[in-house]
């Protein structure tokens, strides 16, 4: 009895085990199923560069893995948003870095940026009066038949020649015309050559403080002569600015209002060429510098330089919105109240204002419903086309009142 029921112990317990076998091989082949499935998946990442791109996209730079998995990853075209922008740069071989950016700019934008030369008679012992060319300023095109930009005191001289030269070439051409806009210092030459590269103009109202940004141009050479297509790079320090220029002494101060301000360097010579933003379009137009002050320059907004670009397309030339009034915008403490506005220091006789009875001492708070703590009145005046009326509120000895004005055109 004992034996049997040994032999039947024996029998249960062999039966047992080989249960057991059975299920530890079924978990080992569904491991070994799962293994082999993780591995090919893992591998397939691995070899798409996922895994690699994952990991370079948290380690630090010079780490200890960043080096282990070669993080410099090749690539052919980078794309790089800035604010709304995006541009597009061929690299050939290593990580996207400012001065690729910043070297694509300059070479697509500088055969499009000129100097501009004043014609002048030089005395040569040998060969007695020739005529000279003497670097001025710069300018940039802004059609391929011969529209260049620049400043209006770049070519300010009604009763001087100008002329332009073109990168790589060794030839002066001449300006056939100059169409000026004394208001917004901004001149338009016209050459006789096709086939011309024109740059791209962008958009100032999108722009912020420390947007990237190249300014291109001819200063001046300490030794004489010009560096024509220089460059300078930097960032948008400042914006809606008020700068005045010149000299009261002398009689030539121009008032500009709502310019750029840059940390590029812009000297003496750059003044008309073009400031560009990271996609290599114009988003202003390079006019001065602060004296006794370093890395402060300033550039008119090419919204403003489109607007008039309009205007000249429509009627071909520039004309002269005005209201006839000297002003000073600022904000003021009375005992009404603190007011912000344009303060009215001179009205000019039988002018536009001076006709619809705006007075000297008025304070011109809003114009079209534009409050003037907020918009330029110059700037509202200048895209107003000449015969318009601007509705404007107009506080004097302590009433408010509205008084309609019509822009002139002081070029008549």
């Amino acid at each position: 009895m004992n034996n049997d029921s040994s032999s039947e112990n024996k029998v249960v317990s062999g039966k047992r085990t080989g249960k057991k076998l059975k299920r530890a091989g079924c978990f080992g082949m569904i491991f070994a199923i799962l293994f082999l499935l993780c591995g090919g998946i893992i591998g397939l990442l691995g070899a798409g560069g996922w895994i690699k791109h994952m990991t370079c996209s948290v380690v630090l730079e010079d780490s200890y893995v960043w080096d282990k998995f070669n993080c410099k990853i090749a690539q052919d075209t980078v794309s790089i948003q800035q604010d709304d922008q995006v541009i597009s740069i061929d690299i050939p071989d290593g990580s996207i870095t400012t001065e690729q950016v910043v070297t694509k700019i300059i070479d697509e934008a500088s055969p499009a940026v000129v100097t501009v030369t004043i014609n002048s008679l030089s005395y040569d012992f040998e060969k007695g009066y020739i005529d000279k060319q003497d670097g001025i300023g710069s300018g940039f095109i802004v059609d391929s038949d011969g529209l260049i930009i620049t400043n209006q005191h770049v070519v300010s001289d009604e009763n001087a020649e100008y002329s332009v030269i073109l990168p790589d070439e060794d030839k002066v051409i001449s300006v056939e015309k100059i169409y000026r806009d004394k208001t917004n210092d901004i001149a338009i030459l016209e050459i006789k050559k096709s086939g011309l590269k024109a740059l791209e103009l962008g958009d100032s109202e999108t722009l912020k403080r420390g947007n990237l940004v190249v300014a291109i141009g001819s200063p001046g050479n300490p030794s004489g002569g010009v560096l024509e297509g220089t460059a300078s790079v930097g960032y948008i320090t400042g914006l809606h600015r008020e700068v005045t220029a010149g000299s009261d002494f002398l009689g030539s101060v121009t008032y500009y209002e709502d310019v750029i301000q840059t940390d590029a360097a812009i000297n003496p010579g750059n003044s008309g060429g073009p400031l560009l933003n990271s996609k290599g379009e114009v988003i202003g137009v390079n006019f001065g510098k602060t004296y006794g002050a370093d890395n402060i320059g300033f550039a008119i907004p090419i919204n403003q330089v489109k607007n008039r670009l309009e205007v000249f397309e429509k009627e071909g030339r520039f004309p002269q919105p005005y209201i006839g009034v000297s002003y000073n915008q600022r904000t003021v403490m009375l005992k009404e109240g603190i007011l912000t506005g344009a303060v009215i220091f001179e009205v000019e006789a039988e002018g536009p204002a001076d006709a619809a009875g705006i007075q000297k001492g008025d304070i011109i708070l809003e114009v079209d419903g534009k409050s003037l703590a907020e918009y330029s009145l110059e700037g509202i005046i200048q895209d107003t086309d000449v015969g318009g009326e601007l509705k404007m509120s107009v506080w004097r000895e302590g009433n408010t009142k509205t008084i309609k004005v019509k822009v002139g055109d002081r070029g008549e």
